[in-house]
C-alpha cells in the first residue's frame, strides 16, 4: 500500500522481555494505536517417536507456539483494548493454528497438539475479554510448503497443496472488519468464504468451528 508505514524487527516470542521491548517500539511507531494482532510465528521439530526425539527440541515447539503465543498476547492484547475504547480501533486478534490440531498422525505429537491447545486457548480469550471488546478467533492457513516444515517427510513435504497467497488473502479479510459471529472460533483459509458466510446461521445456531468431544 502507497504510503504505508512498515517497521520490520525480529524478536524471539518465546522471551517475554524481549516481546516487551519491542511493542514498546511499534506501539510509539504507530502513535499507541493497535488494530489487529495477527499471531503467526511457530516453530515445528522434526518428526519422528516420542522415544527416539530430543526433548529439548520437542519443548521448542511448544515454547514457541504456546509460550510464545501467550506472550505476545500479554504485551499486546492491552493496546488491542484501548484502541478499541479509545478509538472504536477493531481489537481484532488472529491466532494462526493448524489443520494438523484436528487429526493425528504418528511422529507430529508436539506441533499437532500444541495447535489444537492454541484453539482452545483462542476460545477462552474470547471469553475472557469479550466484554471490553475483544475479538478472537484462529485460522488454519492451509497446507503449505514453508520453510518450517522442512522437518516433515519429503513424501508429505511434496503433497501439500496450497500458495501463501491463500492464508495472506483469507487473514486480510478476517482483519477488515468485525465478523462478530466468528469470535472464538477456527476458520480455514482455504476453504470458501463467500460459503462460510452463507452459513453464518447455521455455524452460530449449531455453535459450530469450535473443539468439542461428542459422545
Amino acid at each position: 500500500m502507497p504510503g504505508a508505514l512498515v517497521v520490520p524487527v525480529s524478536v524471539d516470542i518465546s522471551d517475554l522481555a524481549a516481546i516487551q521491548t519491542t511493542s514498546q517500539r511499534l506501539l510509539e511507531a504507530f502513535d499507541g494505536r493497535l488494530d489487529v494482532l495477527v499471531n503467526n510465528a511457530a516453530h515445528q521439530e522434526p518428526y519422528g517417536t516420542i522415544l527416539d526425539s530430543d526433548p529439548n527440541t520437542d519443548w521448542r515447539t511448544w515454547e514457541v507456539n504456546i509460550h510464545g503465543l501467550m506472550n505476545m498476547t500479554r504485551a499486546f492484547l492491552p493496546s488491542l483494548l484501548h484502541s478499541r475504547r479509545q478509538h472504536g480501533g477493531l481489537a481484532i486478534n488472529i491466532n494462526v493454528a493448524s489443520s494438523g490440531a484436528l487429526s493425528a498422525r504418528g511422529g507430529s505429537a508436539n506441533i499437532r497438539s500444541s495447535k489444537l491447545a492454541i484453539l482452545r486457548w483462542t476460545e477462552i480469550l474470547q471469553m475472557d475479554n469479550e466484554q471490553d471488546g475483544l475479538l478472537a478467533l484462529c485460522v488454519n492457513p492451509g497446507a503449505i510448503r514453508t520453510r518450517m516444515t522442512v522437518n516433515e517427510p519429503e513424501k508429505v513435504r511434496v503433497m501439500l497443496p496450497h500458495k501463501p497467497d491463500i492464508a495472506g488473502d483469507t487473514i486480510v479479510w478476517l482483519a477488515g472488519d468485525r465478523k462478530e459471529w466468528l469470535a472464538g472460533r477456527y476458520v480455514s483459509c482455504p476453504c470458501d468464504m463467500e460459503e462460510l458466510c452463507n452459513r453464518k446461521d447455521e455455524i452460530v445456531e449449531g455453535d459450530k468451528l469450535k473443539m468439542k468431544m461428542v459422545f
